[in-house]
This record gives C-alpha cells, sequence and structure tokens, in this order.
C-alpha cells in the first residue's frame, strides 16, 4: 500500500510548484517489483486530444482545430502520458499551453481526454443524443495557485479512465478549456461528456458521483463544501 510522506500538500496536483517536495513510499521492495510487472488495462481505450486556438483571421473549422496526441488502454499506458502534460495551475501562474512542431509554435486552447472511437465534438454520433456538465472555475478559487483546480481536473480524468465514475459507459470524454484571456468572466472550464441526454435518471446519477468525486480529497475526505458553484448541465441536441 502506497502512503504519501509528511511532505505531502493538500492537493491531487503534478505541479512541482503546487506540490513540492511530495515523495511516496510502498511497504516492500516485494511490491515495488509486484508494480512494475503489473499493467492492468482499463475498461475502455482513450485517446489524449488537443484543441489549437483559431485566430480572427483563421477560417479552420474546429474539427481543424482538433488534433489527435496519443492514444492508450492500460494503467502504464495513461500515466506515461499524463506525467508529461501540463497541469491547469501552470495557467494559472501565467503560462499557455503550446505546440512546438519545430517549423512553428501554437497556443493550445483545450486538452482533451474522450474515449476511443468517440471525437470531441457534438456532431459525433455518441455526442450528438447527449450532453456535458460545465465547470466555470476562476483562477482565484482555494488557494489562488490552481491547486484545487488540478484536484478537480485529475480526479474526474482518474475516475473517467478508471471506471468509477458511474455510469462509467455514459461518459464519453473530458475538456480543459484555457479561457482565461476572456476581457470577462476569466476562467478555466472544465467539461464532461456523456452520451443519452434524455436518460434523467442516470445523468442525475451521472452528476452526483460526478461531483463527489471532484470533491475528493488527497486523503479521501470529501469536501462538505461545493467552491464552484451551481453544475451546468447543458445538451448538444440541436435547438
Amino acid at each position: 500500500m502506497a502512503m504519501a510522506t509528511p511532505q505531502q500538500t493538500h492537493y491531487v496536483s503534478f505541479n512541482n510548484k503546487v506540490t513540492p517536495g511530495v515523495a511516496f513510499a510502498v511497504t516492500s521492495a516485494e511490491q515495488v517489483e509486484d508494480m512494475k510487472q503489473m499493467d492492468p488495462p482499463l475498461r475502455h481505450g482513450w485517446t489524449i486530444w488537443e484543441q489549437i486556438m483559431q485566430t480572427p483571421e483563421s477560417k479552420a473549422q474546429y474539427s481543424d482545430a482538433t488534433h489527435r496526441i496519443a492514444s492508450f488502454n492500460t494503467v502504464k499506458g495513461f500515466w506515461r502520458y499524463w506525467n508529461h502534460l501540463p497541469q491547469p495551475s501552470e495557467l494559472v501562474d501565467g503560462k499557455k499551453f503550446v505546440r512546438d512542431t519545430g517549423d512553428s509554435t501554437s497556443v493550445v486552447d483545450a486538452l482533451m481526454v474522450f474515449r476511443n472511437g468517440v471525437k470531441p465534438e457534438w456532431e459525433d454520433p455518441v455526442n450528438a443524443t447527449g450532453g456535458h456538465f460545465q465547470f466555470q472555475l476562476k483562477p482565484s478559487l482555494g488557494d489562488g495557485k490552481g491547486g484545487i483546480i488540478d484536484e478537480y481536473w485529475n480526479n474526474i480524468v482518474l475516475g473517467m479512465i478508471g471506471g468509477t465514475l458511474e455510469p462509467a459507459d455514459m461518459v464519453t470524454g473530458a475538456r480543459l478549456v484555457d479561457k482565461l484571456g476572456q476581457a470577462r468572466a476569466a476562467s478555466i472550464r472544465l467539461e464532461v461528456w456523456f452520451s443519452n441526454f434524455d436518460d434523467t435518471e442516470k445523468v442525475d446519477m451521472l452528476q452526483r458521483n460526478l461531483e463527489k468525486c471532484m470533491s475528493t480529497r488527497l486523503d479521501g475526505t470529501v469536501a462538505k463544501e461545493n467552491p464552484w458553484g451551481k453544475t451546468d448541465r447543458r445538451s448538444h441536441a440541436k435547438k
């Protein structure tokens, strides 16, 4: 069983500025070896996507601005990529997500994780009859350093790919969108997408479990307060 040392901070964050000096210890060398050998498969395979910022002069469609980064279907496969992706707190720190191809550098507006075979688009057949939950998170939330936003994002993604965010088969993906450059209501937006919006009973269950998932702290306790305010539920059906 892995246990965090006393140096741990309060948030589930993989940004060293938010969680400096965090270290983990295991009870035996045998456990370390077992962990090295294990690579449990996930219930579904997943793909990491990015959305490139479009300039006013650009005529590209949304689908042209989204690009696949990598896919994975095991626990190790997930961490192989996740450990190298930026955390939301880096946006709060004034940085931008960027894609450097060698020939050019582009600003990344959004990072997304979607089930294999599902595009991060409303028009995708699985998403078209579904919807999403949306959270507008102000950079001043918590300690103002973005740690609590990291925690929400990591909890969502880990719950989603781990299949513990029930009903798991409804969840199609999650998006982290940088809206800090907005003149009004600057925020980081988190979205959780799901299928079958009209199945109200299951969608209600998903919302309850999502809010609990987001509120779960590093020590396993669930925060009683809800700092993000109201959970915004939106349908993808065309009006």
